[in-house]
């Protein structure tokens, strides 16, 4: 093999490896969200932290309770909309606080859903042709 053969070929693998470790894309639903939804993330961080607050703990102790790193507890403080559910809800959990998920979305409380339900509800049931009931 020459020289530029062995470059070549060096290059070729350099290309498949930063390939294979390549970045993703990064997320950018936080910069198109609606500006509800932006809010509603920025008053459940504060509500997370002032949890945590009022417990007195710190975040990294925080963060090590809930199993995750200092950076994702601060971004869970934050409101980020990009820092995944699980982290969240570990940090709910490692507050004590995971009873307060049960009337999340509960269904028994979802008014508008149970309205549209009945609407697509059959009025009557219908019998199945050619049977008849002969049972007086």
């Amino acid at each position: 093999m020459d020289m530029r053969s062995q470059i070549r070929y060096a290059e070729t693998n350099i290309k498949l490896v930063k390939n294979c470790f390549s970045m993703p894309k990064p997320l950018v639903f936080a910069a198109t969200a609606p500006a509800a939804v932006l809010e509603a993330g920025r008053e459940l961080g504060r509500r997370v932290r002032l949890a945590r607050v009022r417990r007195r703990i710190a975040l990294r102790e925080l963060a090590s309770r809930a199993g995750i790193s200092y950076d994702t507890a601060r971004a869970v403080e934050a409101g980020s909309l990009v820092t995944g559910l699980g982290a969240y809800l570990a940090v709910v959990w490692a507050l004590g606080l995971e009873r307060e998920l049960a009337g999340l979305l509960n269904p028994d409380s979802d008014v508008e859903g149970k309205q549209l339900e009945l609407a697509r509800t059959p009025e009557r049931a219908r019998s199945k042709k050619g049977r008849l009931d002969a049972d007086f």
